[in-house]
């Protein structure tokens, strides 16, 4: 760049080596780093300010400060791009990318790697396998279209319907037309050879031609002539030129591996096009979209910018942040630069995210501090943040006791429960930058973090069931006491066994009863929960009842077989919700053909999806989002007899493609697979008392 981001070097004679990497770890050196290729990132933006500056979570989070960054991001893993094993993956589909490309015609994509490599996989392979495999989707999907069109036009003129050979062979036709049509373009070649050479010098930034080049530097026919370069000017529209080359970055990726994975790409747009009906976009993705690689070695001219506005394509600028320095560290003035500092930050952060850096980056990184005195603000920052989180839930208690209309001495302990908020057993736990809760439609089932399942105001939202799939996340003390007399009949245990040996239970109670302890109708000086729930007033025949449904599933590893064994209890709990609604003389049994049921857990990423999943494989129409399980204790034997492998993929994408903070394990999906797949019931659950 004209005006690149430099350093200035200090000489390292006479260093130790092993000083320098133990000085990597360091925390001020890591934030120096972080705030250097920052900078660059920021410079980027400010040259093309027509397009978003996008996060890779979670490591590109770092590198975009919040006045600058757009959101939600994107998750596209490196893993998905490692040689010999790439992939398209259906959890990582990120629709709401293809969204903001169309609406600002482009987008910056942000991530960083440590050393030994300029560009991290993720934007070297994974997204230029994720532009590849969309584009190819949507052509295949506009030649369906158009075959099954004029099948259509021809049942209508001769009155005979078209076959399926018949189809295919109109198909081949079309690709066959495909092939040979740029031709008749060729009066356009110098002027788009032109544009290309101007987009695209001999840099980072001007990959992306759809060929490779030997160790020469001679081109490889991938696809070359006058034929490729006209194609670049053919309006998107006209679907048969449309651009579904595989696009790389030929001083990174090899001819050999730029062929391999190539030939995969039409292979990842049938899988895609299994699970999503493309149509849409064949009329809203008017371009096809092309990665653009920009790093800190890069070569742009400030007064020669490429105009993308101009291109036959849409722009994903895939910027890697970091400055390439040897054995990934490098002297500068004050502090030793760390390349990729972003990544892994469990290692280094001492509990700080990319938010609280960028609230506090001049009280950080104030100039001459220490190594020792950064550390210290940092942790201080994250406890005074944790303080703030503590006083917000404490003041929401404080406002939910004041409608209750008095407070009762000594009871503060049993009333004032967390009721699914941020504090945990005194820690604070920091949630995604993303929405509440989410529905996956066509169903009316939503997943949502901790702070979604609040009680009441989960029900006051309209939820008709609640999913707490979080062990560590406190519920409600109506959840708590069960019994076989007849006042504790609000509260079922179905079973099972998750962390520390807690069984699964299910409360059910109606609008006036939970607003009878809220307002503290139930309440004395003397009363204690067990007495206030004693005290419950009666269900009143034809109102409406609310369910609250805990599964003590531990979070990680810890939890996989908890899972595995609450998944059923999930099951059962509906088929109960719905046949105590259809069994009840209210008027609610029609809603409840589509019951509003809200799953979370602490973030609303790994254990209520695997749990969501279970239940929209076995109780939902996948067509209408309609309640269609059957009725019993064991009605989920049917639905693991007539589950595939391709109907959980099929549900899991559309979670994926409505709740984009979800991020299943793939331990979590295996025990779905496994309880669905298995023949026989799932082992009982380990647990340590």
């Amino acid at each position: 760049m004209s005006k690149s981001v430099e350093a200035t070097q200090i000489s390292t004679h006479g260093r130790n080596r092993d000083d320098m990497r133990r000085d990597a770890k360091s925390l001020l050196n890591r934030l120096r780093s972080i705030q250097a290729d920052a900078a660059f990132v920021s410079e980027i933006s400010d040259l093309f300010p027509q397009f978003p500056v996008i996060a890779n979570e979670r490591c590109g989070t770092w590198y975009v400060h919040p006045s600058k960054i757009h959101k939600p991001g994107v998750y596209f893993k490196s893993t998905d791009g490692h040689t010999g094993i790439w992939d398209f993956n259906l959890r990582r589909y990120n629709p709401h990318l293809i969204t903001t490309i169309i609406k600002h015609g482009g987008c910056i994509i942000v991530d960083s790697t440590r050393k030994g490599k300029r560009v991290p996989d993720a934007l070297s392979k994974t997204i230029p396998i994720w532009c590849a495999t969309i584009n190819n989707a949507v052509r295949k999907c506009a030649l369906q279209n158009q075959v099954d069109q004029e099948g259509g036009d021809a049942v209508e003129a001769t009155g005979r319907s078209i076959s399926d050979k018949e189809k295919n062979e109109s198909k081949g036709e079309l690709q066959r037309q495909d092939e040979s049509s740029p031709s008749k373009f060729a009066a356009a070649a110098k002027t788009t050879t032109t544009t290309t050479a101007a987009l695209h010098p001999k840099s980072e930034s001007g990959v992306g031609s759809g060929s490779t080049e030997d160790e020469s530097g001679s081109k490889a026919p991938v696809a070359t002539g006058v034929a490729e370069a006209a194609a670049l000017l053919i309006p998107a529209l006209n679907r048969e030129n449309w651009d579904t080359r595989y696009h790389s970055l030929p001083s990174l990726i090899s001819r050999s591996e730029h062929v391999q994975i190539a030939d995969k790409i039409e292979g990842f747009a049938d899988k895609l096009m299994r699970f999503t009906d493309m149509t849409s976009l064949t009329t809203k993705l008017l371009k096809p979209i092309r990665p653009i690689w920009l790093t800190p070695q890069s070569f742009l001219l400030r007064h020669d910018l490429p105009d993308y506005s101009q291109v036959a394509f849409l722009p994903v600028i895939c910027l890697s942040a970091s400055r390439v320095v040897q054995d990934g560290m490098e002297e500068r003035d004050g502090y030793l630069y760390v390349q990729g500092s972003g990544d892994d930050e469990e290692m280094w952060s001492r509990g700080l995210k990319p938010e609280l850096f960028w609230e506090n980056e001049d009280y950080l990184l104030e100039e001459g501090i220490s190594a020792e005195e950064c550390e210290q603000r940092a942790v201080e920052v994250v406890r005074e943040a944790k303080r703030k989180l503590m006083e917000k839930s404490k003041h929401r208690q404080q406002q939910q006791q004041e409608r209750r209309g008095k407070a009762i001495a000594g009871q503060e302990g049993l009333i004032a429960s967390e009721f699914g908020g941020y504090s945990v057993e005194g820690r604070v736990h920091f949630t995604p930058s993303m929405e509440l809760c989410s529905e996956i439609k066509p169903s009316s089932i939503w997943i949502g973090n901790n702070a979604s399942g609040r009680i009441p105001d989960c029900w006051n939202s309209g939820f008709d069931m609640v999913i707490n799939c979080g062990a560590e996340i406190k519920r409600h003390p109506l959840c708590e006491l069960h019994g076989d007399s007849e006042e504790l009949r609000h509260v079922t245990v179905l079973g099972g066994a998750g962390q520390g040996g807690a069984q699964a239970t299910l409360c059910m109670l109606q609008k006036h009863q939970w607003s009878a302890i809220e307002t503290g109708e139930t309440l004395s000086a003397t009363t204690t929960m067990a007495e206030q729930l004693l005290a419950l007033p009666a269900c009143k025949e034809g109102e409406k009842n609310y369910f609250y449904l805990h599964l003590p599933i531990a979070e990680g590893k810890k939890g996989q077989h908890q899972l595995l064994e609450m998944i059923p209890m999930a099951i059962k709990a509906v088929r109960q919700m719905i046949s105590a609604t259809s069994n009840s003389k209210n008027d609610t049994c029609q809603e409840m053909a589509r019951p509003r049921i809200l799953v979370h857990c602490q973030q609303g990423m790994d254990r209520s999806v695997g749990i969501t999943l279970a239940l929209l494989v076995s109780c939902f129409d996948e067509m209408t989002g309609a309640y269609c399980g059957s009725g019993g204790d064991e009605g989920s034997t049917d639905a693991r007899t007539t589950a595939t492998k391709e109907m959980i993929q099929r549900r899991l994408f559309q979670i994926m493609s409505h709740r984009l903070a979800a991020r299943p394990s793939r331990a979590t999906l295996k025990m779905v697979n496994t309880f669905f797949m298995s023949p026989t019931d799932p082992p009982p659950a380990k647990y340590k008392s």
